[in-house]
């Protein structure tokens, strides 16, 4: 069988053992003391524009099954809530977003087990038999994860950004000066676009294993940080990942075991569903502990009707995520099922729970229309009690704020090029249905 490079997880010390059926960690089979030392001056540093609101993980060496159990609770980083926890965890940049993630690792020293080194006595009896491999080597170092985001003030835009932001960067390549012309071109794009100059904000997400000593702003700044990266990480740094060799090829009493990478198909989708489910349960408990609306008992109904699924569906997929292992075969019933149950709630024409609970919002709470940085794509739902208007404001979305906020009955606004409405099948209905405007208003009336 051959190694396998896992991120460095908490208390994997040179010579123990792991069961990687369960991320169990056993004991010690070598002196973690008894190793050769080789130094490493490596610095990489690339960035990639994501296509899509999932992080590359297979970037900092990371497969799905880890991305679950660290998201789950069921396993820690070294380098905790600020470093690869608060990567995994925070979920805050996905939302009406393009991103440019500039991933770099630092490599200091490469530390391994002497090949004279004696294994300890009594090894194969004190060890436990379901255990598969044990670490031969830990490379030591620092990583940085740097998440450079385009906010969108509406949806719609993310594609417009993205379609920019490639087109001077591609998807990917290595963070260096001529990314940082191609990055500052993008930018100035940007700045003279009509439709995005005041609709794009932008927001830095810094995580790390040990903190930049540079302010990061800005593409220049990202460069000079990454620059800087080794002095910061030190002589040795942490360990970055740990090299397993299979407990097999000393004993043949413990299990072989293989990964099955078709299920990294699985535990991704997985993940987009536990991310979004996770977020929504965390939105609606906020949003109700901090408005002051009250509610009809239909309302109230809706609102716990979504929570109590969106909890369930949580419940579901932490249970699935912190059992989750590409070493051993899952269980596809269970993992069918907890994907029917998330379709099972989401309402007609909506991909999200996150979409369904801003327009449940908009729908129950009035003080929501202050609120303008929530958009919701695909599609505006009208009901009987309830009218729209359409049509274009040359005061453009500034005006289209003023105008919602003086009319007491608007719940809702959205400054689009295009949405489409599901509305009744009068004649005027069918106009609004075809219409491409950019101010649509829904009323209570």
């Amino acid at each position: 069988m051959t190694a396998v490079a896992i991120p460095f997880l908490l208390s994997m010390l040179l010579g123990r053992t792991i069961d990687l059926t369960t991320y169990h960690i056993g004991g010690e089979i070598y002196d973690h003391n008894e190793y050769d030392e080789t130094p490493r001056h490596y610095l990489n540093s690339t960035y990639t524009v994501l296509q899509e609101n999932v992080f590359p993980y297979s970037h900092i060496g990371l497969p799905a099954d880890i991305v679950l159990r660290i998201k789950s609770d069921d396993l820690h980083s070294a380098s905790g809530a600020l470093g690869l926890d608060g990567l995994l965890k925070e979920t805050s940049w996905k939302s009406n977003s393009v991103v440019i993630a500039v991933t770099s690792a630092v490599q200091t020293v490469l530390r391994e087990i002497k090949k004279d080194a004696p294994l300890l006595d009594n090894w194969t009896t004190r060890t436990d038999s379901s255990q598969t491999h044990y670490v031969h080597a830990q490379a030591f170092g620092g990583w940085s994860s740097i998440l450079y985001r385009f906010k969108c003030k509406h949806s719609g835009l993310e594609e417009k950004v993205r379609k920019l932001l490639t087109s001077a960067l591609g998807v990917s390549g290595p963070m260096d000066e001529k990314a940082v012309g191609l990055w500052q071109s993008a930018l100035a794009a940007l700045r003279q676009d009509e439709e995005l100059k005041d609709n794009v904000n932008v927001e830095v997400h810094v995580y790390s294993s040990v903190p930049h000593s540079e302010d990061i702003t800005s593409p220049d700044s990202i460069l000079k940080a990454i620059k800087k990266f080794p002095e910061d990480v030190g002589k040795l740094g942490k360990p970055l990942y740990v090299e397993l060799k299979p407990l097999h090829d000393l004993n043949h009493k413990f299990p072989i075991v293989r990964p099955d990478n078709n299920l990294e198909e699985y535990f991704l989708k997985l993940d987009e569903m536990y991310d979004d489910v996770r977020s929504t349960k965390l939105a609606i408990r906020k949003w109700i502990f901090t408005s002051y609306t009250e509610f009809t008992e239909e309302e109230e109904e809706k609102i716990s009707h979504l929570f109590d699924h969106v909890s369930g569906c949580t419940n579901l997929f932490h249970s699935i995520a912190r059992e989750a292992s590409i070493y051993k075969s899952i269980d596809k019933v269970v993992y069918h099922s907890a994907q029917y149950l998330y379709r099972k709630g989401l309402e007609k024409g909506i991909a999200n729970y996150r979409q369904q609970y801003l327009r449940l919002r908009e729908d129950t709470d009035p003080d929501c229309k202050k609120d303008f940085n929530d958009k919701i794509t695909g599609i505006l739902v009208v009901a009987e009690n309830e009218r729209i208007e359409a049509g274009e404001m040359k005061e453009g979305l500034e005006g289209c704020k003023a105008l919602c906020l003086k009319e007491p009955k608007c719940r809702s606004i959205r400054y689009v090029e295009k949405l489409p409405v599901i509305v009744g099948d009068s004649e005027a209905d069918k106009d609004v249905q075809n219409s491409k405007a950019r101010l649509i208003m829904k009323w209570k009336q």
